[in-house]
């Protein structure tokens, strides 16, 4: 194969390979040293006596030590003297929408911009994710594993990034964008615009399509919107969504296809008990919870939202 006017030429065994590099994957970067720094120790709140050196590698901290004067580093490190700046561990946000892109006044007006112009805007929105010190995301609804893969890869510049796909959203439900007196998506439609972070699905056969098609396209876990919210047009915060039969469906799969995690947008007790009466594992928000329900979530759900864990403790499981 001639790939240009007087170029050798190839065989296909030998261009293949070629073809199949990816330039933008960067090289291995060496170690990292930070000397003098002034290290905040987030398990207790507390910063470390004296200067410390933190050495990072791979994208991992291996080690914190006092800084000496005397230590050798070698040529095979980066040193970078941080001359009493403050540092610590990359930051952790466990619920974003990075599909959620600014520009727009609501979450409805995001159906009126196209797909392009919404992943473009993504970019921007995991770029000021990383430079505001957040390290690994977790998106519940938008991300998918194609933004993951390429940040992974350094394609995209932005923190690690665990994701659900799609939330999974009944009809009228918190995920259900489409007009109010539209009376909902086209039948046979099961999602819709990827630039949304929530694809409809109604009755236990769909639902189990949806949930299915999102493990199948790489989703880390999977999320079920189990009641009303405060972003979308057509349901009260104090809906209860979903039937136990289409959310039983939904845990039972996330069981038999590899053990996927589950968890629910809900912020009333009633929503918080169904989730959990029907197998779900994860509250997200949970702010209206009361005090027997929180007992609850401790017995029985093993990843709650930071908001449970700051008002009523850690899981007793």
């Amino acid at each position: 194969m001639e790939l240009y006017p007087g170029a050798p030429t190839e065989t296909r065994a030998n261009l293949l390979p070629k073809l199949a590099i990816k330039p933008w994957i960067p090289p291995k970067p060496r170690p990292l040293m930070f000397v003098n720094a002034i290290v905040v120790d987030p398990a207790s709140g507390n910063l470390l006596t004296g200067r410390q050196t933190v050495k990072v590698e791979g994208g991992r901290i291996i080690s914190v030590s006092p800084t000496s004067d005397a230590e050798n580093f070698g040529d095979d490190c980066t040193v970078v003297d941080l001359n009493g700046l403050f540092i610590c561990p990359g930051l952790i946000d466990c619920h974003v929408h990075v599909t959620a892109v600014p520009g727009v006044k609501t979450m409805g007006d995001l159906t009126r911009l196209s797909e392009q112009e919404v992943h473009l805007r993504t970019t921007y929105t995991l770029k000021e994710m990383l430079l505001r010190g957040f390290t690994a995301v977790r998106d519940t609804g938008g991300a998918s594993k194609v933004i993951a893969n390429a940040i992974e890869e350094g394609l995209l510049l932005g923190p690690r990034l665990f994701q659900c796909g799609k939330a999974l959203s009944q009809t009228g439900g918190h995920g259900d964008f489409t007009p109010a007196l539209s009376g909902g998506p086209e039948p046979g439609c099961c999602g819709g615009h990827s630039k949304l972070f929530a694809r409809v699905a109604d009755g236990v056969p769909a639902v189990l399509s949806a949930v299915r098609g999102e493990l199948k396209a790489g989703a880390d876990f999977i999320k079920i919107m189990v009641g009303g919210g405060v972003a979308s047009e057509t349901d009260a915060i104090e809906t209860v969504q979903y039937t136990a039969e289409e959310i039983k469906a939904i845990t039972t799969t996330c069981r038999q296809m590899g053990g996927k995690m589950s968890t629910a947008h809900a912020y009333t007790v009633e929503a918080i008990r169904h989730a959990i009466d029907n197998g779900v594992l994860g509250i997200e928000h949970g702010n209206l919870i009361d005090e027997d329900t929180a007992k609850l979530c401790q017995r029985h759900i093993p990843y709650p939202h930071v908001i449970l864990l700051r008002d009523h403790g850690p899981p007793a499981i």
